[in-house]
């Protein structure tokens, strides 16, 4: 498996647990947030639910950061004085 496989499996598998939450932070609905991302309602749902689609790193990439995650799709720490 290469690196950039290794990196999309590691992605994916990060979005399924924190998508939904970093949608619902958001307050957008399943087909919103997919509208806004340039995305079908039918592929953020799979994404969300941890199925193995056939998306590739940078539709990936640019869902976690327009849901406000990390570019590996995990949450970012609260700045300074937030916490």
């Amino acid at each position: 498996m290469g690196e950039n496989e290794e990196h999309r499996q590691v992605l994916l598998h990060n979005l399924a647990t924190h998508a939904g939450p970093a949608r619902g932070r958001l307050r957008l609905s399943l087909p919103n947030a997919a509208r806004l991302a340039g995305l079908a309602p039918e592929v953020l749902e799979t994404i969300e639910s941890g199925s193995d689609g056939a998306f590739s790193l940078a539709t990936l990439t640019h869902l976690a950061l327009f849901l406000g995650l990390t570019q590996l799709g995990l949450p970012r720490p609260p700045p300074p004085g937030m916490q």
